[in-house]
């Protein structure tokens, strides 16, 4: 049954939400308030949208969790009658642009973000302006809005052949995520004489992208994206290292945990001084008898960070020297582009090590080569 009949226009957004009992699970609310309405075609690209938001989050050292409750809720409007979101938008306090007013469809951003604080009380800003600019992007969009702008685009699933989304999920992958963003708007521009809307949000993103383009600041370039992989990379083949230890760790030899957490703790002093931070108070070299849960924690806390680090670095900055003090106390200063490339490599010879541990208890190491994650295997 169709409860959108029941609206009643007085009551704004809150009409929407009749019949609805919130249990504190966002993912089990958005879906029933889909069912109640029912538009289960919008819950299941909710569901892949939110899959994609989550996984390019993590990608991108975003708030993966902020993601998913964006995601979910991104489309949530999409109940509301495209006729009545006009009146809906005023009752509401939404600007109705003079664009919006000639195609109202458009207006499903604005009240997906009204809906998700009024009915779903979502209060945190991130969330709401993402959910408000996911069709159309704005312009001084934040790393956040992109990763919700882009997930929603990648995980269309349209007829026939879409070259430009393959190319836009080939770019996100490749840890180019500005590069996405402008190909779909680019997209956009040149089909626009067919396009019932260009927006002028969008118009406006699309030009800002474009400039720091020309001006070389995007994440794109050669040098930056090398670092990129070879981080992918280290942190995939610490997830490798760290599922063979869970599955061995009975019969785990102190070694090979005591390496794993070598790694860690090395990677983990390298982002304090890349930030500029005091030293961790993580020992380099410990005894190799704690939890392997606890090393994946700081494994994934890690690569947080460096991919946190490596998203507002530029190729300039790359070349900038910082001081920094080893575990004797003796002061060096190298560039940061030298300190990233060490940080990449310097697992690989102590995962080596690992598997010569892991072989003499005879267990089968993971093969963890550079080679094997270009090929995804």
């Amino acid at each position: 049954m169709d409860n959108r009949a029941n609206y009643v226009p007085a009551t704004g957004v809150a009409a929407f939400s009749a019949g609805l009992e919130l249990t504190g699970s966002l993912l089990q609310d958005v879906g029933t308030f889909f069912k109640l309405h029912g538009d289960l075609e919008t819950w299941d690209h909710t569901l892949k949208v939110t899959s994609q938001a989550v996984r390019i989050a993590r990608l991108y050292g975003a708030d993966a969790q902020k993601a998913e409750q964006a995601a979910l809720l991104h489309d949530i409007s999409n109940i509301i009658p495209v006729s009545l979101m006009p009146q809906v938008s005023e009752q509401c306090g939404i600007e109705v642009l003079e664009e919006e007013q000639r195609y109202p469809r458009i207006l499903h951003q604005k009240l997906s973000r009204a809906m998700a604080e009024t009915i779903f009380g979502i209060r945190d800003t991130d969330i709401l302006q993402a959910i408000e600019c996911h069709t159309t992007l704005k312009p001084r969009a934040s790393l956040f809005d992109k990763v919700v702008f882009i997930a929603d685009k990648v995980a269309w699933d349209l007829p026939g052949e879409q070259t430009y989304l393959h190319e836009i999920r080939r770019l996100v992958d490749d840890m180019q995520l500005n590069a996405a963003v402008l190909t779909y708007l680019n997209q956009v521009w040149e089909r626009r004489e067919q396009m019932k809307l260009v927006h002028s949000w969008l118009i406006r993103a699309r030009e800002e992208l474009m400039e720091e383009e020309r001006a070389g600041l995007e994440e794109g370039s050669p040098v930056k994206q090398h670092l990129l992989r070879m981080f992918e990379h280290m942190a995939w083949a610490n997830r490798e290292i760290a599922h063979a230890l869970v599955l061995q760790e009975a019969k785990l030899p102190e070694r090979a945990l005591q390496l794993f957490a070598h790694i860690l703790a090395a990677e983990a002093s390298w982002l304090a001084r890349l930030q500029l931070q005091e030293a961790t108070a993580i020992p380099l070299w410990s005894d190799g008898k704690g939890k392997v849960e606890h090393y994946i924690e700081l494994a994934e806390d890690n690569i947080q960070g460096f991919r946190r680090f490596l998203a507002a670095v530029h190729d300039e900055k790359l070349k900038e020297r910082i001081q920094y003090h080893n575990s004797q106390g003796k002061s060096f200063d190298r560039s940061i582009g030298d300190i990233l490339t060490h940080v990449a490599l310097h697992g690989s010879y102590h995962r080596g090590q690992i598997a010569s541990s892991l072989r003499m208890a005879e267990i089968a190491p993971p093969v963890t080569d550079y080679i094997y994650y270009a090929r995804g295997e």
